[in-house]
């Protein structure tokens, strides 16, 4: 990939606006050209191509930017699975409550528990938490200060 850094910075010298060429490699060879998969000729032909064929650099350069600001879906939908799994539980401890109809009472209060964890473990759950603190602690504020100048 060093090469191709050397390859970007000397079309990005050159003015106007990219026309693809008529012996453009297809966009499955930039592909994987991208990922290091080519062989040596093969990646040796399109570097060559690239250093001549500003539309090319430009697609190879705009993919390449696509891909490192994309974030992988199955690492985010982890992370949504960690982040909510108090809910995940609650969900599946009232749902086996029906399902197991001899555990029935069991399974209710098991859901309503982790649904009590689920709700005050959440950011804005705990943000209303000490904003709700904060307006008790300056409520106490007022009445010290309002018994302050009453009679003794």
């Amino acid at each position: 990939m060093g090469k191709l850094e050397h390859i970007i910075k000397e079309n990005l010298k050159k003015e106007g606006i990219p026309k693809r060429l008529g012996n453009c490699p297809s966009e499955i060879e930039l592909s994987k050209y991208l990922d290091g998969s080519l062989a040596g000729q093969q990646k040796e032909k399109v570097e060559n191509h690239l250093s001549n064929c500003a539309y090319c650099l430009d697609l190879l350069v705009t993919t390449r930017e696509i891909l490192k600001s994309h974030k992988r879906p199955e690492a985010s939908m982890l992370k949504i699975l960690k982040k909510e799994k108090w809910l995940i539980l609650t969900i599946v401890g009232f749902l086996l409550s029906f399902f197991v109809k001899r555990f029935f009472l069991q399974f209710l209060f098991l859901s309503l528990i982790l649904g009590i964890k689920w709700a005050l473990g959440n950011e804005g759950s705990k943000n209303l938490v000490m904003i709700f603190r904060s307006l008790q602690h300056q409520d106490t504020e007022k009445e010290e200060h309002h018994n302050a100048f009453g009679r003794k």
